[in-house]
């Protein structure tokens, strides 16, 4: 048995379901269970930015395997299919396993364009959600289709979170003022909230008070910051881009 090939495998499959906004007991739930069932006796310790896993064999020899994780998104369905896949582990050998688990990690559900609809049909529909009329759905949309384009550029060149959060809450509020401004919408409040819950961190924080629950602290108190801090830089670019336009008597 090659305890080393299992710890990197089993790491690595943590890393994706952490990567694809699992709980940290869920992440360490899978480790221990496919360390368990190649009969290595696991001690696994996840944060939000870091996998630690040590294992010890029948002969008491002990290996140890750290990931990093420099980032996150959401992809629950990746989620189900990680959990159900090492529910199922007994129906695979150490290859196929492997293999399966490359397969959903390379798996892209859609494409750009359906990112890109969804931002836009996202965005009107919380615009109308929020009591808004249509035309400030379709302000909003536009608005969604921008954070979108923003979005996926700063991800390729690989920018914190931070930023992309400032920069979408400026770049909506410009949004909703540029539409209120030739007499398409009469307020950009329903506007700029529309388009700014596509960035609300309802995950993160919903996943903090899961892991506080669950008694991970570390893990909860860091996804707590992590969901405030989004919060502060939608706070920033919303209040800079109002603050600008304030300033130059536009609203």
């Amino acid at each position: 048995m090659n305890e080393n090939r299992i710890l990197i495998m089993a790491n690595m499959v943590g890393k994706m379901a952490l990567q694809s906004g699992a709980e940290t007991y869920r992440v360490e739930d899978i480790i221990n269970r496919i360390c368990k069932h190649y009969g290595l006796n696991a001690q696994c310790f996840v944060s939000i930015t870091c996998i630690i896993t040590s294992v010890r064999n029948s002969k008491g020899e002990l290996f140890c395997s750290v990931e990093r994780v420099p980032n996150r998104s959401t992809n629950l369905n990746k989620v189900h299919c990680i959990n159900q896949l090492v529910r199922d582990i007994k129906k695979y050998t150490l290859e196929e396993f492997t293999q399966e688990a490359v397969k959903i990690d390379r798996e892209v559900p859609y494409s750009k364009f359906m990112y890109f609809l969804a931002y836009c049909l996202g965005a009107a529909s919380f615009a109308l959600l929020f009591k808004g009329g249509v035309h400030d759905a379709v302000s909003a949309s536009i608005g969604g289709g921008l954070i979108f384009i923003i979005s996926d550029f700063a991800a390729k060149l690989q920018s914190n979170s931070f930023f992309i959060n400032t920069l979408g809450g400026f770049i909506c509020t410009i949004s909703a003022y540029l539409a209120y401004k030739i007499n398409f919408i009469t307020s950009v409040s329903y506007s700029i909230i529309g388009t700014i819950m596509l960035l609300v961190p309802g995950i993160a924080l919903t996943n903090a008070i899961r892991d506080l629950v669950a008694g991970d602290l570390l893990s909860g108190m860091s996804r707590a910051v992590e969901a405030f801090l989004v919060g502060a830089a939608l706070a920033i670019g919303t209040g800079f881009a109002l603050f600008i336009l304030l300033k130059l008597g536009g609203i």
